[in-house]
């Protein structure tokens, strides 16, 4: 099939979608762009075609494209701005506070949340390679989460997530049991970094 991804994802973002911030869309053209350097025209192309202020909330807090960036695809967020993603950014920075070398600087992980119903949700899972579910601390979050976990498994989502979470959050109880409930009943590996 000669279907140009970009092309189609474009295509969308112009369309002026009800359902899909203007931010979102840009990134998820810029996602699909291939990796040779015609990244930054989709982008344009997507904010000069439908133009949208861009308030501080949407406005990347650091430069993006740099070789130690990685993208990290968060699925359970309640939104997409910038707020949301913060949120990842708070854990990953805990978690380089305490001594995990593998987050590196957490300034240069890319937090893209996508809603669990999004139509490009299984190109994106084939396409991505790092992904996790936001798991919050309240008290419907194990029934949240079992929803969004057969909402990734019906939809064709990716197979092997991280979670992540409020910083301080324990492994026992809600984490654990989300992990049980991934694997068993939907074939997702969820895995749980929390002690």
């Amino acid at each position: 099939m000669g279907w140009d991804q970009a092309a189609g994802l474009r295509q969308w973002a112009n369309s002026g979608a009800q359902d899909c911030p203007t931010h979102v869309a840009e990134m998820l053209v810029e996602l699909a762009a291939p990796a040779g350097g015609s990244g930054a025209r989709p982008q344009a192309a997507a904010r000069a075609a439908k133009p949208a202020p861009l308030s501080a909330a949407v406005t990347p807090s650091r430069p993006t494209g740099t070789a130690k960036d990685v993208t990290l695809m968060v699925l359970g967020l309640p939104g997409t701005a910038e707020r949301h993603t913060a949120k990842v950014t708070e854990l990953l920075e805990s978690w380089a506070s305490e001594g995990r070398r593998w987050v590196g600087d957490p300034r240069d992980w890319r937090i893209v949340a996508l809603p669990v119903g999004s139509p490009h949700l299984p190109v994106l899972a084939a396409q991505q390679a790092h992904w996790a579910l936001w798991v919050d601390d309240d008290l419907e979050a194990f029934r949240r989460g079992y929803r969004l976990l057969k909402q990734i498994a019906e939809q064709g989502g990716p197979q092997r997530m991280i979670a992540v979470h409020p910083p301080g959050m324990g492994r026992q109880g809600l984490l654990s049991n989300l992990q049980y409930v991934a694997e068993a009943y939907f074939g997702i590996e969820l895995l749980v970094l929390a002690r």
